[in-house]
């Protein structure tokens, strides 16, 4: 019989900063609400915000498409942290109802027991700033994430100054830190009216209104620099230096998915949607959804996303460089120089997005796929819709400082199993490889390694 694995979580303490009776993930107007019926039930309520983010983190399109036309002021966390605030009134009064109230810190995974969890005392948040990550208990949690952007590949979509609706909107109303001068809005949804409205209460130029294009072409080198746009026969431009693409959000649904939540294709809400009760409960016990995350009201976005797709060269994942060419063809990455499975997409009977994403490197780049996702799926669908790419934690791009300095058990902390140099990969981790005893765990555990 093998000795009990050392780094399996069963007896592992999970040294939690808090409990609550309710935690609430979004600080929207679905969000605020939420919380705030809780606390004045007498519960202890915690309510957390990503907003303001990381520099970093909007430097990397997350969650959102910004584009590059943040300015200098997003530098200044406290004067950002007042925008919010001032942006978001509900806030004062959530907190003058009791509810602690934490912006700038974003939930980056979820934990409740399950068939690979039976180890988990209790469900748990993974929880983090800009110094430090931590957990939290809860007894009750409502997932208010909101929705992000949908981006329609076009060529030169990459370039900054190419922004989403939610990213447009949290730049001009959320921060107050817009840098651009003129813009022109590609939709005819919702989205599209939101956008325009909010550009006109901040007495920004809107320079074309594209509905429904045949072709279109972004100008610029370094940044943009101007629209162009086939009307029937007549091609027409127009000079700006934002482009928002405000075809549609999708239901930010990662957190739930992360946490096991039943997860379904549903286009009338938006695409993939969780799976809610009546009272917006989830399949998980203690799981409510609210707000955006629960759905939203699609537009017809399908023919667009298709007639972008069919170019070849038409960039997919910014990230890694990967062409709608390169994931018909499940190309491996270039820097490997070979080639995909013969027939690529086309002989594979039911396409998997995590067996893409693997071959190709498509959505694997910082962005988390926030910008290729649902390029990547309208591809690989075809027919019928396939299966949604899985979502691990950490579910934020976070510095390995922040990460590391998670309080752990140091039995759990002790007994990691390491990721280089690993001598036998295929035979337990806590079990020595036969040709060298001293190598176990996947490090080494002779007197001559200095701790």
């Amino acid at each position: 019989m093998s000795a009990p694995d050392p780094t399996s979580l069963t007896g592992k303490r999970f040294p939690l900063r808090d409990r609550y009776a309710h935690v609430v993930v979004g600080a929207g107007s679905a969000g605020i609400v939420a919380a705030t019926e809780a606390a004045r039930t007498g519960a202890r309520v915690l309510l957390v915000d990503e907003h303001p983010l990381d520099p970093g983190l909007i430097g990397l399109d997350v969650p959102y498409l910004f584009g590059g036309r943040m300015d200098a002021a997003v530098q200044n966390p406290a004067r950002m942290e007042e925008r919010i605030v001032a942006a978001r009134p509900g806030l004062e009064a959530a907190m003058e109802a009791g509810v602690e109230v934490a912006l700038g810190v974003c939930a980056w995974g979820g934990f409740v027991r399950g068939d690979v969890t039976r180890a988990l005392p209790q469900p748990m948040l993974g929880l983090a700033d800009r110094e430090t990550a931590w957990l939290v208990g809860f007894e009750r949690l409502t997932v208010a994430a909101g929705a992000r952007d949908v981006v329609l590949p076009v060529q030169g979509w990459q370039l900054p100054g190419v922004m989403g609706a939610r990213g447009f909107w949290a730049t001009v109303e959320l921060y107050a830190a817009f840098s651009g001068t003129r813009i022109a809005i590609i939709g005819d949804g919702a989205a599209a009216r939101d956008v325009a409205a909010v550009a006109e209460r901040a007495g920004i130029p809107i320079a074309a209104r594209i509905a429904a294009p045949t072709a279109l072409r972004l100008q610029g080198m370094a940044e943009v620099a101007g629209i162009a746009w086939r009307d029937g026969d007549v091609w027409r431009e127009a000079a700006c230096d934002t482009v928002v693409l405000a075809l549609d959000v999708v239901p930010n649904i990662e957190l739930l998915d992360q946490l096991g939540c039943a997860i379904i294709w549903d286009a009338a809400r938006g695409g993939f949607a969780p799976v809610l009760g009546e009272d917006g409960g989830a399949n998980l016990a203690r799981i409510f959804v609210r707000g955006d995350s629960a759905g939203t009201a699609p537009i017809a976005r399908l023919p667009w996303m298709q007639v972008a797709l069919a170019d070849d060269d038409a960039l997919v994942c910014a990230c890694e460089d990967v062409s709608a060419g390169d994931l018909r063809a499940l190309r491996p990455p270039r820097y490997l120089d070979a080639a995909g499975p013969v027939g690529g997409l086309a002989a594979i009977p039911a396409a998997n997005a995590d067996h893409a994403k693997r071959l190709t490197r498509a959505g694997m780049g910082p962005c988390q796929g926030r910008r290729c996702r649902e390029s990547i799926h309208a591809l690989l669908s075809r027919e019928t819709p396939v299966p949604l790419a899985s979502h691990r934690a950490p579910l934020r791009p976070l510095p390995l400082s922040v990460l590391a300095a998670l309080e752990e058990d140091p039995d759990l902390r002790a007994n990691w199993t390491g990721w280089f140099g690993i001598a036998a990969q295929w035979l337990p981790h806590w079990e020595a490889v036969p040709d060298n005893p001293e190598f176990i765990g996947g490090r080494l555990s002779g007197p001559e390694v200095v701790e």
